[in-house]
């Protein structure tokens, strides 16, 4: 008895050893008891916020206790925290204003833990005019979703896609659009609205809104053109200038195992209207005049995606991994990605009010490969529709909304929404 008694223990001892917790270790023990932290940093979501009364900027302060472990943040009591500005003022955890008089002025902000000494750094952040975006005109872009499945896929999987997934999806779309769904501190209303397609190519009324159901006998690229030469003879390409064709494209065997690093990253603009001047081009991209021979290709004016992605992505983080349709629309639009897998692939976007950054970062927040992400002194949730396939892909900036309205404007291949054919059917 006294051996098994002595096996126990030691055993018990060995399993309180070896889970000792290394110095940073963050623990989930309730809230901390604030007499113990020795350190406050400052930390906020954004250096920009527009003064539209909806933006909001999160401060999002860093705790370490005297034994130099960080506090996980539900574990801070923030009603124990307080913020001034350089000049004294006191501002709640979320800062929001639609004061004019604050546009270009830039705010110095500190933390202090009441009734105490501690303070923390004092990080800057500058409030944006949103009278650019204000001032849009809304645009409705005509959407067809072409469902390209085999009758294996089907049978096998659980039947075809219902209309209802597709309107959800569409309704993501929008709402990242809009702005409905964000209050990031520079996400703006574009005034693009995706509209479901009422009548098809030939005049008659769908019977589904916005869906143009395929079916074949197998979904294969047989021409090993990235399903161009397979969507054309499907006729599956309505005209470009009176609706915006998305492919949903069955490729249940993986025929592309990168299907959006290798097919939807290249539905992207590539013309400008005869007289554009060069110099608005917005950068990043090459476009140049259609030629006059020019045949539209799927890839020159739609976008396509992998079918299986809109319910089964998975959420990880890599240049080459599966992204959300909503980051498509992005790319297509004339967007470029705010992040890179590496620090030797360093983003740029040519927007000074969206977040850049990489993966395996030492200085980042968990080498910002989750939904959080560090940079600087910026701790935030990506949630820009550029962002890696780990954000939530549901804001878009003021810069880029700037830059999507210019391509719509002066893209031939982008102008379906000047037309109605896809509502009236004539």
């Amino acid at each position: 008895m006294k051996r098994i008694l002595y096996t126990l223990a030691a055993i018990f001892i060995g399993c309180i050893l070896s889970c000792t917790p290394d110095k940073d270790e963050v623990l989930e023990m309730g809230p901390v008891d604030m007499d113990h932290i020795k350190e406050i940093k400052l930390r906020t979501s954004h250096y920009q916020i527009l003064a539209d009364g909806k933006a909001q900027l999160e401060f999002n302060p860093l705790l370490t206790t005297e034994d130099g472990f960080t506090v996980q943040d539900s574990r801070v009591d923030h009603s124990q925290i307080e913020y001034y500005t350089s000049s004294g003022e006191t501002l709640s955890k979320v800062f929001s204003t639609s004061d004019k008089s604050l546009i270009g002025k830039t705010l110095n902000v500190y933390a202090k833990i009441k009734g105490t000494e501690i303070t923390s750094n004092t990080t800057t952040f500058t409030v944006m005019d949103p009278s650019v975006s204000n001032a849009y005109t809304e645009i409705t872009v005509p959407v067809i979703f072409h469902l390209i499945q085999s009758n294996k896929d089907i049978a096998g999987y659980g039947g075809e896609i219902p209309m209802e997934r597709i309107h959800l999806l569409l309704d993501k779309i929008n709402n990242t659009f809009s702005g409905s769904a964000s209050t990031n501190a520079m996400g703006v209303d574009t005034k693009i609205r995706f509209k479901a397609a009422v009548y098809d190519l030939y005049g008659n009324k769908l019977q589904e809104p916005g869906i143009n159901r395929i079916y074949v006998e197998e979904v294969t690229d047989e021409a090993k053109d990235q399903y161009n030469t397979f969507i054309v003879n499907q006729k599956a390409l309505w005209p470009h200038d009176k609706y915006l064709n998305v492919w949903l494209i069955s490729d249940r065997e993986n025929e592309y195992d990168k299907f959006f690093y290798t097919i939807s990253r290249t539905c992207i603009p590539r013309y400008i209207t005869s007289g554009t001047d060069p110099a608005e081009i917005p950068e990043g991209l090459t476009l140049s005049s259609i030629p006059e021979s020019w045949t539209p290709t799927p890839n020159e004016v739609g976008i396509l995606y992998k079918l299986q992605s809109i319910q089964t992505m998975v959420r990880s983080f890599g240049e080459k991994n599966e992204n959300e349709l909503v980051n498509g629309f992005g790319f297509y639009l004339g967007l470029l990605p705010t992040w890179g897998a590496s620090s030797s692939a360093k983003p740029q976007d040519y927007c000074s009010d969206t977040h850049k950054y990489y993966g395996n970062d030492k200085e980042g927040y968990n080498k910002n490969q989750t939904a959080y992400k560090l940079v600087g002194d910026c701790f935030f949730l990506a949630e820009n529709i550029m962002d890696d396939p780990v954000g939530v892909h549901r804001s878009v900036s003021q810069q880029q909304a700037q830059r999507i309205r210019w391509i719509l404007t002066n893209s031939p291949e982008r102008s379906a929404w000047k037309s109605d054919y896809a509502f009236t059917g004539r």
